[in-house]
């Protein structure tokens, strides 16, 4: 599980200090910039899953013009405003930058928690995302995004050994533990789009980065970590076909 990367822009230290040690505790990695020239080193050179951003910075309105120069260079990160400005003209500036989110300081953490998931889920599109019960994901190319109690969870797809069926939910059996997901195991493979994803049965889904032998003859996979998973003479002969196999 990899925690979230997110960039903010605050000039003054105790609030900046105060709002890094309260999304610490909710599994966020925090970058803190203190004007726009170093937001815009810092977008460049790292990646971020959200942007927060105070709109003046010493004076100026450097989260509007950081929010401009995020769009006009087409650096596709969700961002949102938490400021202290009320003035309606600040507010329709800065609504034309697209942010997700305006939020007014003294700020509700719950919302403050809320509205970064929204950003992220948004970002990630809606259409791909996924009911655990009480908690949501969103899938991107390379990262699963799980709401986790009251924070969102970056778990890596590769650290995903396998996938197995029990009864309508599938359980994501990752390196840093097990996630129960409500749905279809063909509809979890089509959505993860991922080559390195074979399924070896009906009821299961494995990640070749983690098999550590196979037994041909007894249709049995070894994972890495030397679990067994049953390989299914349906599914075998198919891997087998599109595999070269050398003795």
């Amino acid at each position: 599980m990899k925690n979230l990367r997110l960039l903010l822009l605050e000039d003054l230290d105790k609030e900046a200090q105060e709002l890094i040690d309260f999304l610490h505790q909710h599994d966020y990695d925090i970058i803190r910039v203190k004007n726009l020239a170093e937001a815009e080193s810092e977008v460049k050179n790292r990646f971020f899953d959200v942007i927060i951003l105070d709109i003046m910075i010493d004076g100026k309105p450097e989260g509007i013009e950081f929010a401009q120069r995020l769009n006009k260079e087409g650096i596709d990160v969700p961002f949102l405003f938490l400021t202290s400005m009320q003035s309606r003209a600040i507010f329709d500036e800065a609504k034309l930058t697209n942010p997700l989110v305006y939020l007014l300081k003294p700020y509700n953490k719950l919302e403050l928690l809320y509205s970064l998931e929204l950003a992220i889920e948004s970002c990630y599109q809606q259409n791909n995302s996924i009911s655990f019960g009480d908690d949501n994901g969103v899938l991107s190319p390379k990262f699963l995004f799980i709401k986790h109690k009251r924070s969102v969870v970056k778990v890596d797809v590769d650290s995903i050994n396998y996938i197995d069926v029990k009864e309508k939910y599938c359980n994501l059996q990752c390196s840093e533990g097990r996630y129960l997901v409500k749905l279809s195991l063909v509809k979890l493979k089509e959505m993860l789009n991922n080559d390195d994803f074979r399924q070896v049965h009906r009821n299961y889904l494995v990640n070749v980065k983690s098999i550590k032998e196979i037994y041909l003859e007894d249709n049995l996979i070894i994972l890495n970590n030397l679990e067994k998973i049953p390989f299914s003479e349906r599914y075998k002969n198919a891997f087998i076909r599109d595999n070269t196999i050398f003795r």
